[in-house]
This record gives structure tokens, C-alpha cells and sequence, in this order.
């Protein structure tokens, strides 16, 4: 008796796993006997999960919406899910997980659905609530933690040598981004609604300096969570990389909205502007940014240059009123040029003083100092550049030339002797060093000067 008992259970579970569709002319079952039978599919030892779908799969082709079909076919697939190691199929498996789970909602929800069906709803709901926050916080830390390995690689490529051993390192880092981009995107799967998951593939694509890409994903992250600073402030650094000076504006001055004073992001709008070459618009941020930091020696720079090059702009008016005998023009250019070299002197000194061993901020301070015809103070400093870089011949000529200026040819033969050394093909300077010897009666080596002259002249 017992042995046909259990012989027409297995007949009846036999013939509910088969495909049960009408056309095929099944007998058709209650709901309830499907789900009964899937259950006890799913626990049994070892579970049947094939057998189980297949009569989850017929009782809502029968049946329609069944909220608990809908959790169980996702329980499934998460099941698959957990235990799948390619995460390619993996991504494709919590997929179908979520759309089972949405599609469970979307029937609790619905108000024509009888109500029997729908008493456990709030249970189901709980328990999947569940699952999601599990998957999602499994694969959000995952991919975390392959950001934290293509940082690693990309400082170990930026210090390779090795063309090989950049080569290997790069696919390392590629293989170990894409996993981290499918661990996110499977966060973003199984729970949409939380914006992590996208800044997360938003952070992959910016490493591997896919900025468009990284735009995509930023966005999304930030479409979820519009007032999130940081998030906005990615962006903008995004199309500073892709040289989108416009769009980064646009974006710094909205994270300036939500983070007044920021003195930073001042200094990248007046960089934004300066690269678009709307230098009056960059040169009122970088004011701004002094104002609120004045620690920051890069806007005095840019303060400085913005100063030079108005400078340079009026010197040929200057040479144009001279020649037209207008010397009532001139006089009132030439004030203004030096006014504005003053200005660039000031906002160079005071960078030069916050980095005294910026070897760039310091020529540009000598340079002005010099056209400013303040000799001494522009000696100093490119003395103290010809320390900073001693193979740089222009620093000796120029510290040359100032000693000439002040009538100090003396002085002035050692820093030029130092530039033939540099570069003892450039006839120029062995001219100006015959003159120098010959003025300070040294014949002898007015002689030897002369000698080299010729000789590379004949070159």
C-alpha cells in the first residue's frame, strides 16, 4: 500500500514536470498543485530546480499573475545565480532574479488580483528586501575592492620601466576592471535604487580614462541622488578630461551651489576660462580664489601671466606711436605696460614665495623683472635659477646680459664661458664672449674666440 502510494506521488510529479501547456493537451491542474509540487522540488535533497521551474512556468502560463510564483522563480535564479562563476552568465542569472521580484511587486500591487493570493505578500516583500540588500552589498564590496586593485596597477604601470612588464600589468588591470564593472552592474541589478553601485562603474570607466563612458554611469548615480556634491563635482573633473571646458564650468560652479566658497573649484573655473581663452573671466576666479585661499600659488601664476601677456599685447602700440612721432601716446601706453608689469611682478613674487623651487614660476618672475629694467632683482633670480637647473645655457646668457645692462662686463665673462661650455656650437655666443674679452683687455682669449668663430663658421 505504501509502495503505491508513493509510486503515484511520483507519477503525479512526474507528469507536472513535463511542459503543461494546452496545446499539447496536459491535463490541467489547480494553482495550488503546481505550487505545492514546485516546492517540493526546490527542497528537495539534492534540490530539482529544473523540475520546479518547469511547473512554476505552467502555472503562470495557466494561472497569470501568482505573486508567489513570481518570488519562488526568483529564488531560483538566485540560487543559479550564487553558485554561476562566470560573471558574465552570472549578471545575465540576477537579472532574471530582479525581473521575477519586480514582476512579484507589480502582482501584490495589483487590485484586480484576488486577495487570497496576496496574503503574503508583505512576507515575500520582506524576504526579498533581504536578498536584494545581501547580493548588493556581496557585489558592491567585490567591486570596491577591484578599484582598490587598478589603483594599485596603476601606479605599479606609471613606474614600470619595462615594456613588457607595462604590457602585462595593462591586461592585468583591464581583466580586473571589467570584473569590477560586472560586480557593480550586478549591484545596480539587484537593487536599482541605490546610486552607489552606479558611481561605481562610473569610477572603472574614469580609471581606465573612458570618461564618456564615466559620464554615463556618473549621471545615473547622480539622477538618483541630484544633491550629491561629490558625485557633481566627478562630473566636472570627467570634462576637464575630455577638455569640455564649457560642460565643466557648468558643472563646477553647480557644485559651488551646493558647497559655497569652495576656493579649489574656484581655481578650476579660472583654469576652465584660461583654457578657452576668455583670460579676463579666468583672471575674476582666480581673484576669487585668493580671496577665499591664499595659499594656492598656481592662481598668483596664472594672476601673473594674465599681466604679462597684457603686457605683450600693447608693446607693439608702444613702437607704433614712436614711429608715428606720437610720444604723447606712446609715454601713455608705456606707463600702462609698466603697470602692468608691476602687477604680474607682484602676483609672480608672491607664487615664487609660496613654491620657491618652481623652476617655471621663477623664470617667468625673472622675465618680467627684466623687462621691467629691475636688473638686480632679476639677477638674483636667475642666479637662482642657473642653481636650479645648471645645464640650462638661456639661464647663464641671461645672467650674462644683466651684467651687461649694468655695465659689469667683467662679471659678465664667467656666466657666458659657462655657455659655450653648454653649447660650444653656438657662434652667437662666443661673438659676445670676443667682445667681452676684448673690452676687458684680454687679447689672448679674444683671440681663441675669434678662432672658434671661424671655425664654425666654415661648418
Amino acid at each position: 500500500m505504501r509502495l503505491h502510494k508513493n509510486l503515484v506521488i511520483f507519477l503525479i510529479i512526474l507528469a507536472l514536470a513535463a511542459p503543461s501547456f494546452a496545446a499539447q493537451g496536459r491535463a490541467k491542474l489547480p494553482q495550488s498543485a503546481y505550487l505545492k509540487s514546485a516546492k517540493i522540488a526546490i527542497l528537495g535533497n539534492p534540490p530539482r530546480y529544473g523540475e520546479a521551474m518547469q511547473l512554476l512556468d505552467t502555472m503562470l502560463f495557466y494561472y497569470g499573475q501568482i505573486p508567489e510564483g513570481y518570488f519562488l522563480r526568483g529564488n531560483v535564479y538566485a540560487e543559479y545565480a550564487n553558485k554561476e562563476n562566470d560573471l558574465n552568465k552570472k549578471l545575465d542569472l540576477f537579472i532574471k532574479m530582479s525581473g521575477n521580484y519586480d514582476s512579484m511587486v507589480i502582482a501584490c500591487d495589483n487590485k484586480e488580483l484576488k486577495s487570497g493570493l496576496k496574503s503574503d505578500c508583505n512576507k515575500y516583500g520582506g524576504v526579498v528586501d533581504s536578498i536584494r540588500t545581501l547580493y548588493w552589498r556581496e557585489n558592491y564590496n567585490s567591486g570596491v575592492q577591484t578599484i582598490d586593485t587598478v589603483n594599485d596597477l596603476d601606479k605599479r604601470i606609471r613606474s614600470a620601466s619595462d615594456s613588457a612588464e607595462i604590457l602585462s600589468l595593462q591586461k592585468q588591470m583591464q581583466m580586473t576592471a571589467d570584473s569590477g564593472r560586472f560586480f557593480f552592474q550586478i549591484a545596480a541589478t539587484v537593487d536599482p535604487s541605490r546610486y552607489r553601485a552606479y558611481e561605481g562603474i562610473g569610477l572603472i570607466y574614469d580609471r581606465l580614462k573612458q570618461y564618456d563612458s564615466s559620464l554615463i554611469w556618473l549621471k545615473k548615480a547622480s539622477d538618483l541622488v541630484p544633491d550629491t556634491a561629490y558625485l557633481v563635482q566627478n562630473m566636472a573633473y570627467s570634462y576637464i578630461q575630455m577638455d569640455d571646458w564649457d560642460n565643466a564650468i557648468i558643472y563646477f560652479k553647480k557644485y559651488l551651489g551646493m558647497v559655497p566658497n569652495d576656493a579649489s573649484t574656484c581655481f578650476n573655473i579660472a583654469i576652465c576660462y584660461s583654457n578657452q581663452r576668455l583670460y579676463d573671466s579666468s583672471y575674476a576666479w582666480d581673484v576669487k580664489t585668493i580671496a577665499l585661499d591664499p595659499k594656492i600659488s598656481g592662481a598668483y601664476v596664472d594672476a601673473g601671466q594674465y599681466f604679462l601677456v597684457r603686457s605683450q599685447n600693447i608693446y607693439d602700440s608702444i613702437k607704433t606711436y614712436k614711429d608715428a612721432g606720437d610720444s604723447a601716446h606712446a609715454n601713455q601706453i608705456s606707463k600702462l605696460r609698466n603697470t602692468y608689469l608691476d602687477s604680474s611682478a607682484y602676483f609672480l613674487k608672491t607664487a615664487h614665495a609660496l613654491a620657491p623651487d618652481n623652476v617655471q614660476v621663477l623664470e617667468q618672475l625673472a622675465v618680467v623683472l627684466f623687462a621691467r629694467a629691475n636688473f638686480q632683482d632679476a639677477l638674483e633670480a636667475f642666479k637662482k635659477l642657473t642653481e636650479l637647473e645648471p645645464n640650462r645655457k638661456e639661464y647663464w646668457i641671461s645672467v650674462g646680459d644683466i651684467y651687461i645692462q649694468l655695465q659689469k662686463f667683467s662679471d659678465a665673462i664667467a656666466p657666458y664661458e659657462k655657455a659655450t661650455e653648454l653649447d660650444p656650437g653656438d657662434v652667437k655666443l662666443w661673438e659676445v664672449l670676443r667682445d667681452l674679452y676684448n673690452n676687458n683687455k684680454m687679447p689672448e682669449k679674444a683671440k681663441a674666440a675669434e678662432a672658434k668663430i671661424a671655425e664654425l663658421q666654415k661648418m
